[in-house]
């Protein structure tokens, strides 16, 4: 389950228009999450690409902190806050698990055959890939990952 909130004008403002979700640590809070980020966007009048990169990063970014940000087996929220401001996307995740930076962390070596690769970063490496930046915040006991993309 998931609470959102909105607020907005148009992708064409110089207003910033914002979706909050808040998600609870849960595999299957994901996918509708991820439809009522896409919706939001179809309305704001982005392209479909959008939705596609969003849907991608919060299947990879919520899955790493349900998988691996929790110690204890207590419901946590995630949350999820998606903006728009002249044409640039800022995608935030926000989790109250362990300190994480996944912008630290290295590139995976693509020369190596796929099954001598460990497992995990390619998700990551994916992001990187698509967004135009992506910076790491610890404050008040939270992660608070930012990544950002020019709407085109």
């Amino acid at each position: 389950m998931f609470a959102s909130r909105f607020r907005g004008n148009g992708i064409a403002s110089n207003m910033a228009d914002s979706l909050t979700l808040q998600v609870r640590n849960a595999l299957e809070a994901i996918q509708p999450a991820s439809r009522a980020a896409e919706a939001w966007l179809q309305e704001q009048g982005s392209p479909p690409d959008t939705g596609f990169f969003v849907s991608l990063a919060i299947e990879e970014l919520v899955t790493n902190c349900i998988k691996y940000g929790y110690d204890d087996a207590a419901e946590h929220l995630i949350e999820i806050v998606l903006s728009i401001m002249q044409r640039v996307l800022t995608l935030e995740i926000i989790d109250d698990g362990r300190a994480f930076d996944p912008s630290s962390v290295p590139p995976p070596d693509l020369s190596r055959a796929f099954e001598d690769r460990p497992v995990g970063g390619l998700g990551i490496h994916l992001l990187r890939e698509l967004t135009d930046s992506m910076s790491y915040e610890r404050r008040d006991g939270a992660n608070r990952l930012t990544l950002t993309k020019r709407i085109t």
